[in-house]
C-alpha cells in the first residue's frame, strides 16, 4: 500500500496519485489520481466494468433507438465529437503513428483512385480550377478563421458512384462538414452544404 498522503502533498511532490487511508465516495480504498473525480482506482475501474456490462446487455435496445431515432443520433454524435475534438485529435495521432503502413496503404489507394478517376477531357482547365479551390480554400481559412477543404461532390469512392477529378466536381467547404460528408452522397449540388449552416 502506498504512503499516506493528501492531494496536495501528492501535488508538490509531483505525483500523478495520493493515497488518505480513507473510504472515496463509493466506497473504495485505494489510490486516487489527482486529476480525477475524487474516486479512487478500484472504484474507477469497477465503474467502467458496470458500464461496460449495461452497455453489452442493452446493445440491441440502443442499436433499435439509433435506427428510430437518426437525426438525434446524428446531433449526439456531433455534438460529442465537438465536445471532444481534442482528445479525438490524440486518439487519431496515435492510431496513426501505431498504423504507419495502414495510412500510407490509404494514401496511396486515394492517389490512385485520383489519378484513375482524371477523365479523359481533363485539360489545362481543370487543372487551373482546382489550383484555384485550393488558393480560395486558404483565403476562406484566413478571413473567417475555421478550415475549409476542397470537395469532390460525387466522392470518388462512394458505394454507389465514383466521381471525376475534375473541374466541374469540385467545391469548396468547411472541413466539418467535409470530414462529416466522408465518402457518402451528400453535398453533390454546388451550394447545398449552405443550407446546412
Amino acid at each position: 500500500m502506498s504512503q499516506l498522503r493528501n492531494r496536495k502533498q501528492a501535488k508538490e511532490a509531483g505525483l500523478n496519485t495520493y493515497f488518505t487511508g480513507k473510504p472515496c465516495k463509493r466506497g473504495g480504498i485505494a489510490e486516487r489520481r489527482l486529476n480525477g473525480d475524487c474516486l479512487c482506482d478500484a472504484c474507477v475501474s469497477f465503474t467502467a466494468e458496470l458500464k461496460a456490462a449495461w452497455f453489452t446487455k442493452n446493445r440491441h435496445k440502443n442499436k433499435a433507438w439509433s435506427n428510430a431515432n437518426p437525426e438525434k443520433m446524428k446531433a449526439y454524435k456531433y455534438a460529442y465529437a465537438e465536445k471532444n475534438k481534442e482528445a479525438q485529435k490524440k486518439r487519431i495521432d496515435v492510431w496513426k503513428s501505431n498504423n504507419k503502413e495502414k495510412v500510407a496503404a490509404y494514401f496511396h489507394k486515394r492517389r490512385a483512385a485520383k489519378i484513375n478517376a482524371k477523365p479523359c477531357w481533363y485539360s489545362e482547365f481543370d487543372s487551373f480550377v482546382i489550383q484555384e479551390a485550393f488558393r480560395l480554400a486558404k483565403q476562406r481559412q484566413v478571413l473567417t478563421s475555421i478550415k475549409w477543404h476542397v470537395d469532390h461532390m460525387i466522392p470518388l469512392q462512394a458505394k454507389t458512384a465514383s466521381g471525376f477529378h475534375s473541374a466541374d466536381n469540385i467545391q469548396v467547404i468547411p472541413e466539418f462538414l467535409n470530414v462529416r460528408k466522408a465518402n457518402r452522397m451528400t453535398y453533390t449540388e454546388r451550394n447545398e452544404w449552405l443550407q446546412t449552416l
